[in-house]
């Protein structure tokens, strides 16, 4: 197979017209397709689940009421009663901003149902994009005929037209983190200022939808560094893109550190998922050996917390988790080693909700497709060019390793990382389909 990474496949001044063709071509593929499964969603089912927007819409409508980046005091008559919210608020730093910002100006535009609909139509639209920026990666990686099929892989791949019908925020968080990872291969092949100062921006934004990928950080400085130019400029190169990415997030870790007196912060959910992943009675994920959720046994403490800060809240429970794990090491290991595995795979039906277990009844087969040909494809690519392979390795794995060190929970956190299997896939694909004899 010749393989063309690097030359003329894409040019970042002059996109040919056979390529415009083909991206316009997967733009519409995806989105009608997604368009469909919306409406047939819409009208098949009528589950009030599928319409929760959870702790995203519960900040949303309170900058709406001009409450500010807040959330209701939740108020407890017993440590098993039912929690009421109250009309007072404290400050949150429970999600990142961007995907809550996303739902308060759908939402201030209307109240009804019809936001919904926005919001949801929004994300498909978000998702048809992600699928052309998946298409480039792979045209920027391999060449055209890989590129063909992640696009087309990319298109009718089932978790992804699944999430755009959900309020959720992976759909935008995986669209901006393939959107870096493009222009990051971009500036590998064009080093200028501009093309470093988009990449650090794109990745800032990444990051005000997901701190997951904080970890990978410091592996992009690496694989910054591995670039073409003298040890000055590479230096300088990784600095500033990583200079960029902070300005962006910047006006998020003051606001934190002005309202919870910490530095740096960028979510108070550590301590929670850290406990909830790791106490005498976890299984690894969000649900109990017996099917109730883990949220049932947390301590006393926590709940006396909500007349606490956020951050000395979430203390609690961080603490008592690391003194935990500290104590039971061997147990933490074993729970690190299922996490890993369920995060990978599937955790076993006892341990999902019913919603879950459906998913991966639908999913399992062309997931475990893509999983078993991308480690194909990352074995035969990383012959030919290990750099590369390094940079979507390291996102991939970055974010499979977080997880498994806290808690792995529904498995739409694994969407993100997904366009990088699918990548790797379509190119093993190629392999195959090259070495098969042609007769005529």
């Amino acid at each position: 197979m010749k393989n063309t990474q690097g030359t003329s496949n894409l040019n970042s001044d002059k996109v040919t017209y056979d390529m415009k063709k083909i991206i316009l071509v997967i733009f519409i593929a995806a989105l009608l397709l997604r368009i469909i499964f919306i409406i047939g969603v819409g009208a098949v089912v009528k589950s009030p689940n599928l319409k929760e927007d959870c702790e995203y819409g519960v900040i949303a409508r309170t900058l709406i009421k001009g409450e500010g980046y807040s959330v209701p005091i939740l108020e407890i008559s017993g440590w098993s009663e039912p929690k009421k919210e109250t009309y007072n608020y404290r400050p949150t730093a429970d999600q990142l901003p961007f995907y809550p910002l996303v739902l308060a100006m759908v939402y201030s535009i209307s109240s009804n149902p019809l936001s919904f609909w926005i919001v949801i139509f929004l994300q498909a639209i978000i998702s048809a994009l992600t699928c052309i920026v998946i298409y480039l990666i792979a045209l920027k990686m391999f060449h055209r005929k890989a590129a063909m099929i992640a696009g087309i892989i990319s298109v009718i791949y089932p978790s992804f037209i699944l999430n755009t019908a959900r309020i959720v925020p992976e759909t935008f968080f995986t669209f901006w983190l393939s959107l870096t990872v493009l222009h990051l291969l971009l500036l590998r092949d064009v080093p200028s200022l501009k093309n470093q100062l988009i990449s650090g921006v794109l990745l800032g934004i990444t990051l005000l939808n997901s701190n997951v990928i904080v970890p990978v950080i410091p592996f992009i400085g690496i694989w910054l560094f591995l670039l073409a130019g003298t040890w000055k400029e590479r230096v300088k190169k990784a600095l500033l893109v990583i200079a960029a990415a902070f300005v962006i997030v910047s006006p998020w870790v003051i606001r934190n550190y002005i309202v919870f007196k910490e530095f740096p912060l960028m979510k108070t959910t550590s301590g929670v998922n850290l406990w909830l992943g790791n106490n005498p009675r976890a299984t690894g994920t969000f649900f109990l050996p017996s099917g109730e959720l883990m949220d049932s046994i947390l301590p006393e403490a926590w709940y006396k917390g909500l007349a606490l800060s956020e951050t000395e809240q979430d203390k609690i429970l961080y603490d008592e988790a690391m003194v935990y794990v500290k104590e039971n090491p061997l147990h933490y290991a074993r729970l690190f080693l299922k996490r890993l595995y369920y995060f990978t795979w599937f955790p076993p039906d006892n341990l999902l909700s019913k919603e879950g277990r459906l998913y991966k009844k639908l999913f399992k087969i062309p997931y475990g497709f893509i999983l078993m040909s991308s480690a194909i494809g990352i074995t035969l690519f990383l012959k030919r060019n290990s750099r590369d392979t390094f940079l979507l390795c390291a996102i991939i794995l970055s974010v499979v390793v977080l997880y498994s060190f806290f808690i792995v929970g529904h498995a739409r956190y694994r969407l993100p990382i997904e366009p990088y299997l699918i990548v790797f896939s379509a190119y093993a694909i190629c392999v195959i389909l090259d070495k098969i004899p042609v007769h005529y």
